[in-house]
């Protein structure tokens, strides 16, 4: 494998442009401004029924600013006064889940048309194994929650050099690990296919170090080279996170061109 991943590399460039990789990263773009807040509202508040603990608001909000660069995005700072709406219906909750599913289906049409996968799931099998994503979503960051939660009490025990990595691991890997389960599960998953767990996992530890670095990259780009606030006035947040989220779903599709390419023979 090792030894085809400098080729694969340059293939998947290539084949990313032949599979409308631009288009698909558009239409990914557009479910996920859509189903962002209804996802989130039904993460958090299946886990605080579950949980009882009110500090998850604050962590889920924490862990998913880390997904985007550091820059003025409104809509994200908002979503935290959203997240902590109370009293939410049962109907309303269903409703959430229900709004969410249109992102995972969006996710496995493009991933089936990456893998040219001809024969698809039936539509209600989509929509099962799209909520069963979700479901294990929101249990990996229950125990991502969980980690952390027991980690900040016993870390006052601890000396002082072992705390301070113990922080390097809170600020940095653990987003780092969310990210990259989360594009694990959706590789392994959604696909109408099965792939080797070892090109996925080189897959999707590639596209979360890609992201990583895009994050810097692109805050760097908007803010230094075209100053999208002076270029678009009071439009600029809404546009700087559609334009992210372009990218970061570029590099997913790109990711999954990647193992599509490791799995060739």
């Amino acid at each position: 494998m090792v030894i085809k991943l400098p080729k694969a590399f340059f293939k998947s460039f290539r084949d990313f442009y032949n599979d409308e990789g631009v288009f698909l990263s558009s239409s990914l773009a557009f479910f996920s401004i859509l189903s962002i807040i209804p996802l989130s509202m039904f993460i958090v508040n299946i886990l605080i029924n579950v949980i009882q603990e009110e500090r998850l608001v604050k962590f889920v909000y924490s862990k998913l600013i880390t997904f985007f660069p550091a820059i003025e995005l409104q809509m994200i700072k908002e979503l935290r006064k959203i997240l902590a709406a109370k009293e939410v219906s049962g109907a309303s909750l269903v409703l959430y889940g229900i709004f969410s599913l249109q992102l995972f289906t969006a996710i496995e049409f493009t991933l089936n048309k990456i893998f040219k996968i001809g024969k698809k799931r039936h539509f209600i099998m989509s929509l099962l194994m799209s909520f069963f994503i979700i479901l294990l979503i929101t249990f990996t960051v229950a125990a991502s929650f969980a980690l952390t939660y027991l980690i900040r009490i016993f870390q006052p025990m601890i000396f002082s050099e072992l705390s301070m990595l113990l922080s390097f691991f809170l600020k940095y890997f653990l987003p780092f690990g969310l990210m990259f389960v989360i594009a694990v599960l959706l590789y392994k998953i959604l696909p109408n296919k099965k792939i080797r767990l070892s090109s996925i996992i080189v897959g999707a530890l590639i596209t979360t170090l890609l992201i990583e670095i895009a994050k810097y990259v692109f805050a760097f780009y908007v803010l230094k080279i075209i100053k999208i606030n002076t270029l678009y006035g009071s439009v600029s947040t809404f546009l700087a996170l559609l334009m992210w989220l372009f990218y970061g779903w570029a590099v997913f599709i790109y990711g999954a061109e990647l193992i599509k390419n490791i799995e060739k023979k």
